[in-house]
């Protein structure tokens, strides 16, 4: 029974970074309709600069902020260069091409300026160590990330129903066309979700460099595949689906490495997703949509 709770845990804090990669992914997906596949390496150029400038001296809180605040720049950039020349004109599924391209590009720029080897982060950043609890060993720092994962959400769900620019961007995920013809700068707006995907996106990152003490090039791919798994368990286009998928996705992973096999875990989670595919496309919290044809 201690096993079962020590991987309950461990689950709970690797989803809290899944949730918080997960929620900008799905929000732009609500907003825009579009799989944002450069989202995982955006972010990974983001913590490759924060971790030089953490080698540099700099304090860990202005580092993150920084990051953020570079996260969200990239990701806006991405937009305006890639996905809105091509969205304007109705092209769907090149702009789903595009982003795989704009991705390989950040990628390579990562290599070009920081080689192939990993980026280490020093031990002590956030709390660690365990509490035991009649012989369970609860780790302080997966409770810490679920505990930060909770409270950006809790801020961002609060921003996005008590602002009036949260308020504009749940309109414009409604009917885009209708609040630019109700004088909503739809196009500010986009540029906002992107930034926010990309702030919010690297808060998780930065909990899992903190955890495992090192970012990889290749975890870019990683990462916009774990957030996609992710939305659609717990219905993409939803941030409480987000949240639900993250921490689904981070206790399956722990079950399943726990008491199956890490060998099988990456084909145990994808047979999982074909069967939400094939039985419930629309996720844990989705709803059932009616089309008319």
């Amino acid at each position: 029974m201690s096993f079962f709770i020590q991987q309950l845990i461990n689950g709970l804090g690797v989803g809290a970074q899944y949730a918080l990669w997960c929620v900008g992914y799905g929000l732009v997906y609500q907003v825009l309709g579009l799989m944002h596949f450069a989202h995982g390496d955006s972010l990974i150029f983001s913590i490759f600069v924060a971790s030089s400038l953490m080698a540099s001296g700099l304090p860990f809180w202005l580092v993150v902020l920084l990051g953020m605040l570079l996260a969200a720049v990239v990701a806006i950039g991405i937009e305006r260069g890639l996905y809105r020349p091509i969205m304007s004109r109705g092209l769907v599924f090149l702009a789903f091409i595009a982003a795989m391209a704009g991705g390989f590009v950040l990628r390579s720029i990562v290599q070009v300026i920081w080689g192939v080897q990993p980026r280490l982060f020093p031990e002590g950043l956030l709390p660690s160590g365990a509490w035991t609890i009649g012989g369970v060993h609860i780790g302080i720092l997966p409770m810490t990330n679920l505990a930060i994962a909770l409270v950006i959400v809790v801020t961002f769900t609060l921003y996005l129903s008590r602002t009036r620019q949260g308020q504009a961007i749940l309109a414009v995920a409604q009917d885009r066309y209708a609040c630019d013809l109700m004088g909503i700068s739809v196009n500010k707006i986009v540029a906002l979700v992107y930034g926010l995907s990309g702030a919010i996106g690297f808060i998780g990152l930065i909990l899992y460099a903190v955890n495992y003490r090192s970012v990889t090039i290749g975890l870019g791919f990683s990462i916009t595949m774990k957030a996609f798994i992710a939305a659609i368990i717990g219905g993409i286009g939803s941030i409480r689906g987000a949240v639900f998928g993250g921490l689904a996705l981070g206790l399956l992973e722990a079950f399943v490495a726990g008491y199956i096999s890490t060998t099988l875990m990456d084909a145990i989670v994808t047979a999982c997703l074909i069967l939400f595919l094939l039985f419930r496309p629309y996720g844990i919290t989705g709803r059932r949509e009616l089309v008319k044809l």
